[in-house]
Formats: structure tokens, C-alpha cells, sequence
């Protein structure tokens, strides 16, 4: 027997015993007849009735709670015709305190895309019924807590009320109490916005929209209004102590005293 014909017997006698071998062990890797079945999952229980007919009544969602309205932000509750427009507010401290937090935050977020941001001007209107809000906190922060001015709405504020706003945000406020009483009320300007003549804005509409009508009002004895009401015409008729007094924090700088001031027309 030569050499090759061995080793192919001996392939054959050892794929023989390896045949026999596998037959005679048991197979661990077969299917198990001990596993336990699945149970069954809990059936899911219908939908109420009820949040159904809730959710297949709304057809459209309000402009004012939808995501379109967080990029674009809210528009008006009503057309406001603009008594007047500012694009001048170059050096308006706010401003140059919103470029440098812009500034800042592309310094330290540099790979990240910039928003673009988008100036625009200085609208004046008249009081509408969605500018309350901020008009009651900008008062409140100005003078004193508790001022509502809601009852100006039913006092013709076409011709009562001048309200200054950039973009969403009232930066100036000036009120009279009618036009058949031409009293200013309040005339304010929010913290941040000195320079870019609103008050001396609102204050000539104020006197445009009333024409022939004399106007009255009281200021503080050290409120630097003094000024800008006598650039205007204004004259002081009266000087009246304590007028401030049931008014202003005990703590405040302002002048309990007060000036009565009219521009005769």
C-alpha cells in the first residue's frame, strides 16, 4: 500500500468515528421542551369618547399658541394705523447693550450659525387693548404699583393716548385722561431707551392730536421733565406740597411736591 492510499484510509476511519461520535451525544443545542410560553399582553383599552371629540373638534390651532407665532412672534389683535415713525435710534443704551450680548455670544459660539438679527424703528400708536400688559408693568416700574389705565380704551385714544413701541416692546407710554379734559396722567419711558427723543415725541402728538384745547398736568418739583414740558410751552401756575405723598415709596428720590404746569393755547 503506498503512501497515499494510507492516508486516505485513515481520513476515512477518523470522519467514520467522528460520524459516531456525533450520533451518540445527546444535542445540547436543540429546542427545549422546559421554556414556559409568553403571557399574553394586557389588551390597550379603547380611547375615551370624550378626548376624541375633543381632539377631532379643534380645526385650527390659534396663531397666538402655534409654533409659527414663537418664530415670528405674535402679530397684532387689531390694524394699528402708526401715528408716526423713528428709524433714528443710533446711541439708545439699550441697543448697544442687545450688540454686545450679540457680540459676546459669537465670540464664544463661533461655529455655530448667527442668527440674524434685524433692526427696525420706533412705531407710535394709539393704546390698544393687547399693549396693557407691558403698559402696566413700564407704569408700574416708572411711578407706582396699581396703576390700570384700561378705562383710557373707552376715552377715545385716538386722540388720548400716544404709545411707543420697538418691534413687540413698549419703550414709552403718555396718557391724558380725556380729550374733553386734556390732563396728562402719565407720561413714562422704559429704562434703557433715554435718547432717542421719545418722550419729546409722544408729548408733541399728544399736542397735534388736541388741538385749541389748553393742557394741564402736575410734575414732580425735581423731575427733569421740568424741562422738556417748558420747551414745550408749559408754565407753572401752582406749586402744590405733598401732592406725590399717598403715592410714592417713602424711600423714593422723587419730590413728594409737585408743579402745576399748563400750555395755554
Amino acid at each position: 500500500m503506498d503512501d497515499s492510499s494510507e492516508k486516505h484510509t485513515h481520513k476515512n476511519v477518523a470522519l467514520r468515528k467522528l460520524k459516531l461520535q456525533r450520533i451518540s451525544m445527546p444535542s445540547s443545542y436543540g429546542p427545549s421542551t422546559s421554556l414556559s410560553p409568553l403571557i399574553s399582553s394586557r389588551p390597550t383599552p379603547p380611547p375615551n369618547p370624550a378626548v376624541l371629540d375633543a381632539l377631532y373638534a379643534i380645526r385650527t390651532t390659534p396663531y397666538a399658541s402655534s409654533f409659527a407665532s414663537r418664530i415670528h412672534g405674535r402679530v397684532q389683535e387689531e390694524d394699528v394705523v402708526a401715528v408716526d415713525w423713528d428709524w433714528d435710534i443710533e446711541g439708545v443704551p439699550w441697543m448697544a447693550v442687545m450688540a454686545d450680548v450679540r457680540a459676546h455670544y459669537a465670540l464664544a459660539r463661533a461655529e455655530r450659525e448667527q442668527p440674524l438679527e434685524f433692526s427696525g424703528p420706533i412705531a407710535y400708536v394709539t393704546l390698544q387693548a393687547h399693549h396693557l400688559e407691558q403698559v402696566h408693568d413700564l407704569l408700574e416700574r416708572v411711578f407706582w404699583a396699581g396703576i390700570d389705565v384700561s378705562d383710557s380704551l373707552q376715552n377715545v385714544p385716538s386722540k388720548s393716548t400716544i404709545i411707543a413701541t420697538y418691534k413687540h416692546l413698549i419703550v414709552g407710554v403718555a396718557i391724558l385722561a380725556s380729550p374733553q379734559e386734556p390732563y396728562i396722567t402719565y407720561l413714562a419711558v422704559r429704562a434703557g431707551w433715554e435718547g432717542a427723543q421719545i418722550a419729546t415725541c409722544m408729548l408733541y402728538h399728544l399736542i397735534q392730536l388736541n388741538p385749541n384745547r389748553d393742557i394741564t398736568l402736575h410734575v414732580s418739583a425735581n423731575n427733569p421733565a421740568m424741562l422738556l414740558y417748558n420747551r414745550f410751552g408749559f408754565k407753572a401756575e401752582e406749586f402744590v406740597a405733598g401732592f406725590y405723598e399717598d403715592y410714592l415709596d417713602p424711600q423714593s428720590r422723587a419730590s413728594k411736591n409737585a408743579f402745576r404746569l399748563r400750555l395755554r393755547r
